[in-house]
């Protein structure tokens, strides 16, 4: 069976590539994702929305 997902390749404190698999639906793994990723900004809206309804503010 085939790996289809992508290895991170983000540069690491050592130098070499990151050899971490990618989250899915992003480019990076979960350690070198950051804040600006899509998975992170749907991942913070989702919170957001949640926690408006549990506040009955949505």
């Amino acid at each position: 069976m085939a790996r289809t997902q992508s290895r991170c390749g983000a540069p690491t404190t050592k130098g070499t590539r990151c050899r971490r698999l990618a989250m899915v639906d992003a480019s990076r793994c979960d350690l070198h994702r950051g804040d600006w990723s899509s998975y992170t900004v749907q991942r913070r809206k989702d919170a957001e929305r949640e926690a408006k309804a549990r506040w009955g503010r949505g």
